[in-house]
């Protein structure tokens, strides 16, 4: 099972740096690397609700699976008021994962077989409601009880619940909810960036030195309108092979996106036969950090203590947190 609240790249080059420097740059040189400026001719829209989809096959596919279900085209509909109360609730505000949570129920409403669908879901659900709990508490913070209730609310009022009502009690949809919040997998497209690698492979020279004043007077721009770390549009995925991948501080493969919503798994060293595909929950730049600060973030954000072959090696150092350290542990709080 595959289930995938993307945003995909409708911008071309110039569109998304105007948006992104609030119309500071609207001249873009190079236009011609822009990595979509020859498909956007395949883009439709939904007619009631006007989401896109990158193709008419995509549209149908998705209403048959579970758009059928969430087209909400009246602004005052039930589901759009979830994904406002989610905002409030959950920072940074976004609409991702609670979407995919309606996304997934949504799918096994519309499954020609809802018991295996269900049965599906299940096999990601494995912590115990403690664990479900602590994980709920992470993502929403000290009113997490109250508001955990307010959101199962707004869910059975927004969807239509057969299938899935084992979900919609109040341990189902904690384990949901830790389930969006831990194996949920971040997509995040720029299509600012592949028109900068494009560029970088077909300019002379000549042309470089243009580019780069470019790219310096744009990213001032956007650092003062949305700030560099908000450049992506983004989404949220879950995959099921995917989800089965344990962690290391010392993995063996990554996770990569192309510009779109299609995920690969990328070998980054030696992968002997019998060996255990392993990935990193914790981002590249963190896992130099110390030993105690992976493994606190690794049990504060996914339940588990880590017994990997870079952490057993360390399992000697000093319990202590250097200032590095310390900004990674205020950023998983």
């Amino acid at each position: 099972m595959v289930i995938v609240l993307a945003i995909i790249v409708f911008e071309t080059t110039s569109e998304n740096i105007v948006r992104l420097t609030n119309a500071a740059i609207t001249e873009v040189p190079f236009e011609e690397y822009c990595p979509i400026k020859d498909k956007t001719h395949n883009y439709v829209q939904c007619e009631s609700c006007k989401v896109w989809y990158c193709s008419s096959t995509c549209l149908e596919t998705a209403y048959n699976r579970y758009h059928q279900l969430l087209c909400r085209p009246d602004s005052n509909d039930p589901l759009h008021y979830l994904e406002e109360l989610w905002r409030t609730m959950h920072y940074p505000p976004e609409s991702h994962n609670i979407m995919l949570l309606c996304r997934l129920l949504a799918t096994i409403e519309l499954s020609a077989s809802p018991q295996q669908a269900n049965q599906t879901v299940s096999n990601f659900c494995h912590r115990t409601e403690n664990e479900n709990e602590h994980l709920a508490h992470k993502m929403l913070g000290e009113k997490f009880v109250e508001q955990i209730e307010q959101l199962r609310f707004g869910v059975l009022k927004s969807m239509p619940v057969r299938e899935s009502s084992q979900w919609l009690t109040p341990t189902g949809f904690k384990s949901l909810l830790a389930l969006v919040g831990t194996n949920g997998q971040g997509v995040g497209t720029s299509v600012f960036h592949q028109w900068a690698n494009n560029c970088k492979k077909h300019l002379s020279p000549d042309q470089m030195e243009l580019f780069e004043q470019f790219i310096d007077s744009a990213y001032d721009a956007m650092e003062q309108v949305v700030g560099v770390d908000f450049l992506d549009n983004e989404g949220s995925a879950l995959f099921q092979n995917h989800s089965s991948i344990n962690h290391s501080c010392f993995p063996n493969a990554a996770s990569v996106f192309d510009g779109n919503h299609v995920l690969r798994l990328v070998a980054i060293r030696m992968i002997e036969p019998g060996d255990e595909i392993n990935i990193s929950y914790i981002a590249p730049c963190e896992l130099d950090h110390s030993r105690h600060t992976r493994q606190k973030y690794l049990q504060e954000n996914y339940v588990f203590t880590c017994r990997c072959i870079k952490c057993e090696e360390q399992i000697n150092d000093p319990d202590i947190t250097s200032d590095d350290d310390s900004e990674m542990e205020e950023d998983s709080t």
